[in-house]
């Protein structure tokens, strides 16, 4: 065998070799997504949260889920890798649950949502459009807001606030100062001017500190400003916030003079009104 036949019998190796590490890389990552929705199935999600899982991961949105890094009765959140090795947080509302039935009262009314199918599940793909639209609307009015990704069925794709697959902590978690604060208040007002939205459901327990800065999550239940009770969720926002705030040692503005700030689109943001 010449030189030339020797260098076209390696060539012809290295791409046996190239085909056969392809078909085990591509084997691993299906064991890996199989893996994956393993863990999620012990969570007991039904079948047609497996298929919008498979879904997703197939569309390249997500490579993988992790473990879980918040359980409520409405939800999991999972911590996610996408396909470029970044983390994502994957939110799966949970059908098999009665708790949606006291979320209508942040559907009916929103004239974004004028017709609401009966059925649960109906109700909680409905509750995870609505999330991932309220985030849109806030992340792109510069409120500080996880940026949305994607949303199918009952599963949200969102940025992950943390890092190595640790969330950020929440206020409560933290000690905080009067530039939190300040933070927080000027973006319920960002978020009411700009994106015309009230959040309903805001308090130290869905606002991560993360890196200095505040980021607001958990938008299901926010509401247009033109549904009906958005001024009285508003003024439950501003009340939660001054309470925790005030625990803290913090001065916090006198929630009229907030709700003159936010409300009435000619008057700006100033030091005054502050009560202790």
């Amino acid at each position: 065998m010449n030189y030339h036949e020797e260098e076209g019998e390696e060539e012809r190796i290295d791409k046996r070799v190239l085909r056969e590490l392809i078909r085990i890389d591509r084997e691993q990552r299906i064991k890996e997504k199989d893996e994956s929705l393993a863990k999620v199935m012990e969570e007991v999600f039904d079948t047609r949260t497996m298929l919008t899982l498979y879904t997703i991961m197939n569309s390249g949105y997500l490579a993988y889920l992790n473990g879980v890094v918040a359980s409520g009765k409405e939800s999991r959140v999972y911590w996610g890798v996408a396909e470029d090795g970044s983390s994502v947080a994957v939110k799966i509302y949970l059908v098999a649950t009665a708790e949606f039935r006291h979320r209508l009262q942040y559907i009916v009314g929103d004239p974004r949502f004028k017709r609401v199918k009966r059925g649960m599940r109906n109700i909680v793909m409905l509750w995870a459009r609505k999330e991932f639209k309220n985030l849109s609307r806030a992340y792109s009015s510069g409120v500080s807001v996880p940026k949305p990704i994607y949303v199918k069925g009952n599963v949200l794709l969102m940025e992950f606030i943390g890092s190595n697959g640790v969330p950020a902590p929440t206020l409560n978690q933290c000690n905080v100062c009067k530039e939190h604060y300040e933070q927080v208040i000027d973006n319920i007002i960002k978020l009411y001017r700009d994106a015309r939205l009230v959040h309903a459901d805001l308090s130290e327990f869905n606002i991560f500190l993360h890196d200095g800065r505040i980021v607001i999550f958990d938008f299901g239940s926010a509401v247009d400003v033109k549904h009906p009770n958005s001024h009285e969720f508003l003024i439950r926002d501003l009340t939660n916030v001054n309470r925790f705030f005030s625990k803290e040692g913090i001065k916090v503005h006198d929630i009229n003079y907030l709700l003159s700030i936010i409300e009435d689109d000619g008057v700006q943001a100033s030091g005054e009104g502050t009560k202790g």
